[in-house]
């Protein structure tokens, strides 16, 4: 185990309830000899430039939870790293990167002491993930790489670009449809055809493709 004098940053657990006692979170607390504070959904949007660079510990059995909670909770921040326990199977790679900054992940039998030592290493800048996560996840960003290599023509609208722009900052369909006075309709219509022109299928891909050709 790295020593206490080594740690730099904070591991926060996101959970549902902050007042309630999280067992499994308690023991690995006790093998990493480290406070893991608690924070809702919700106390992370009031506070989110405070918990910028943090790094969130999340249990996979209650990710959907918390993401009905606070619809946009922006996990795919890339300031937010993410390490991800109880995990029952195999991730494809789109739920990987639902996952935002993927630094960890651990299996739903994984011993604690296992999970502890691996956010000792990712406290210290170090990733902890299996070797197929690995895999799928290098698979996908060198298929990122060979398109960004490759000239894009895309005949985007104005409007479709102010959509990708603000995807890029994790805005869900309401919040786009309130910044630029549309319905959530025809945000829904205007991803349709932005899918389409992009050849993607989901939001974070086109997030990624938007990240490699549009200017901030």
């Amino acid at each position: 185990m790295v020593s206490k004098s080594s740690y730099t940053r904070t591991i926060y657990h996101l959970c549902d309830n902050p007042n309630a006692n999280y067992l499994q979170v308690n023991d690995i607390e006790h093998h990493l000899a480290l406070d893991i504070p608690k924070i809702s959904p919700k106390g992370l949007m009031m506070a989110l430039q405070k918990h910028k660079h943090k790094i969130l510990l999340i249990d996979y059995q209650s990710i959907h939870l918390l993401t009905e909670q606070v619809r946009d909770l922006p996990l795919t921040d890339k300031n937010f790293e993410t390490i991800v326990f109880n995990v029952p199977k195999r991730l494809t790679t789109e739920q990987l990167l639902e996952l935002g900054n993927l630094k960890g992940l651990f299996g739903y039998k994984e011993d604690n002491k296992a999970i502890a030592k691996g956010c000792a290493e990712i406290i210290n800048g170090q990733n902890w993930l299996p070797r197929k996560v690995c895999a799928q996840l290098l698979h996908y960003y060198r298929h990122v790489i060979d398109q960004s290599r490759t000239p894009v023509v895309v005949d985007l609208t104005c409007r479709e670009v102010q959509i990708l722009q603000s995807l890029r900052t994790g805005a869900s369909n309401l919040q786009i449809a309130e910044d630029l006075f549309i319905s959530e309709f025809t945000v829904k219509s205007h991803l349709y055809q932005i899918f389409k022109k992009l050849s993607v299928r989901n939001r974070a891909q086109a997030i990624s493709w938007a990240k490699q050709h549009i200017l901030s």
